[in-house]
């Protein structure tokens, strides 16, 4: 399995792989992980009976190439360091698949031709298409990917020298993904599409999922009155993941608990916060299940087109009701009115309204955060690890090309 970052970095896409190679490994299955080494690290360790390879790449030698330089990401093109320690890890044994979850993919492909590995490439971004990632023009939906509006899009995002380069690489790396990726593993519908997989043969929905042991017990749920208890939101606190749409939607409401927010705090931050409102920063996982299973309310209020995000599945492991914008992978989640309230992306008013009925109503909430913990189930470790490991089989047989299934 690669992935560019892996466990001590706090991520969704961190925690998923993690406990996907820790789900296959405890069903048997020998699962070794390669991810980029940070701060001097690199070489192999063991997670648990996990083997983790941490690889050095020649990108992280390049001055101020990124602005974080403790999340020094994949970039859209093969890395010569990174493409060679790959290729040792596949060189030393036999792997039935080599399963990649970001642009660490485009370094495993020439590797993999060479050893006959077949490589699945799980999407939880719109990055095959998109050189930003979001699926956005500014703050809209972007119709499409169009390469003059990529370098663009990329340009705003990573300036005007380094934008450019990273489009036309994804641009032309997005060819090369096609012809070499055995399956795409979008994590919804939505991913699928704007992706542009609807349509080919080798594609399989299968979402995100939460360990089985963090689903709250049915009976702990019974008859537990929240009211006062504070609303939760979870990510980076950012523009796009709706905390702007959130404080202003929190100002309107008219007797609010309060509001805590757990994630980094990034420069475009909103500086001017609502009173009520705390900034938690950076939070263990564990301590965010536990805010979880004492918040009323999880608030998911995206105004980009979110994948498939894991604090939906969590918010209902935890049997609790979840007010999230009706956009992207979330839909396939949130039951409308069932589990939770969905309402239109940035529009504060109609949030408030969401957020106002249930603090006013602690049966619905309690009624919506059963159905929730109910409805969870199907997102679970166990359950979706065996969805994975299904397409495994299909694969090393030969018998890829499972189209939209979900």
């Amino acid at each position: 399995m690669l992935t560019q970052f892996y466990p001590p970095i706090v991520g969704g896409q961190e925690r998923h792989v993690r406990d996907l190679a820790h789900a296959l490994a405890a069903r048997g299955h020998e699962v070794e992980v390669a991810t980029i080494a940070t701060n001097g690290d690199d070489g192999t360790s063991l997670d648990d009976a996990v083997p983790i390879h941490r690889i050095r790449t020649t990108a992280q030698r390049i001055p101020r190439l990124y602005t974080d330089p403790d999340r020094p990401h994949a970039l859209p093109l093969p890395d010569p360091e990174l493409r060679a320690g790959i290729g040792r890890v596949l060189g030393e044994r036999r792997f039935d698949v080599a399963h990649a979850h970001d642009w660490i993919v485009n370094s495993l492909l020439v590797p993999a031709r060479r050893t006959h590995t077949p490589v699945l490439l799980t999407q939880h971004d719109y990055s095959h298409v998109c050189a930003t990632k979001r699926m956005m023009r500014g703050d809209l939906v972007c119709t499409g990917p169009e390469l003059v509006a990529c370098i663009r899009c990329a340009a705003a995002k990573h300036g005007p020298v380094v934008g450019p380069g990273v489009a036309l690489a994804n641009f032309a790396g997005r060819r090369a993904r096609r012809i070499a990726v055995t399956n795409f593993v979008p994590v919804s519908e939505t991913v699928a599409s704007r992706t542009e997989l609807v349509g080919a043969n080798h594609y399989e929905v299968i979402p995100n999922f939460v360990p089985d042991h963090i689903l709250v017990d049915p009976a702990s749920l019974d008859d537990v009155d929240r009211t006062g208890a504070p609303m939760l939101f979870v990510g980076d606190l950012t523009m796009d993941k709706g905390v702007g749409v959130l404080f202003d939607a929190y100002r309107l409401l008219t007797k609010p608990p309060p509001l805590l927010l757990v994630g980094r705090v990034l420069p475009e931050t909103p500086a001017d916060r609502p009173t009520g409102s705390e900034l938690l920063g950076p939070t263990h996982p564990d301590q965010v299940l536990a805010l979880m299973r004492g918040a009323s309310i999880v608030v998911v209020p995206s105004i980009v087109l979110d994948a498939c995000p894991t604090v939906v599945l969590e918010a209902m492991a935890a049997g609790r009701p979840v007010v999230a914008s009706a956009s992207g992978g979330i839909t396939d989640l949130v039951d409308d009115g069932a589990t939770g309230t969905l309402v239109p992306p940035g529009n504060p008013s109609a949030l408030a309204r969401a957020l106002d009925s249930i603090i006013a109503d602690p049966t619905m909430a309690l009624a919506m955060g059963r159905k929730g913990r109910e409805r969870v189930s199907a997102y679970t470790a166990s359950a979706i690890a065996g969805r994975v490991e299904g397409l495994y089989r299909q694969v090393v047989s030969g018998a890829n090309g499972v189209s939209g299934a979900n």
